[in-house]
């Protein structure tokens, strides 16, 4: 698509924005309405990314983009491949935090530290701590010990 020209991006981001199960409706008019230029710019755009494309990294069809299925509705062949990678990068992200708060828990119990949730109002004082505010600090401690001491 490198120097298809700006027609053919605005379309193709209209596309992935709106394209469903790898289905999406483009009506010229319509379109050309929504992105600002000329119904023939749009019709062209269209043409392009229905073209084949030797040079396209998803080799499937050809290299096209679109494929036409009704008046106004085209198929994205690219559309479920594309979506089952940024699935495995979610997943991977995801896997990523959880592994770091595994690893975090682990360091604690090998040096001895207890691992539990913080108890009430343990977070703000670390928080003031950290901040400099030791005052507020330790007048959060003295609470928690006294509530303690009462229960």
């Amino acid at each position: 698509m490198y120097g298809a020209g700006v027609n053919v991006f605005a379309v193709w981001g209209y596309v992935i924005a709106k394209a469903r199960s790898g289905m999406v409706e483009l009506n010229p008019k319509r379109l050309a309405d929504t992105l600002g230029g000329k119904v023939e710019e749009i019709e062209g755009a269209i043409e392009f990314l229905c073209r084949k494309d030797p040079h396209s990294r998803f080799k499937e069809h050809d290299g096209r983009r679109l494929l036409k299925e009704g008046e106004f509705q085209y198929f994205v062949p690219s559309h479920e491949y594309y979506r089952k990678i940024q699935n495995e990068e979610h997943r991977r992200e995801y896997n990523r935090g959880k592994q770091a708060e595994y690893r975090e828990k682990k360091k604690l119990k090998l040096n001895g530290l207890p691992v539990s949730e913080p108890l009430t109002g343990e977070g703000v004082a670390v928080r003031a701590m950290e901040a400099g505010n030791e005052g507020l600090a330790d007048s959060l401690a003295a609470e928690r010990k006294a509530t303690n001491d009462t229960q």
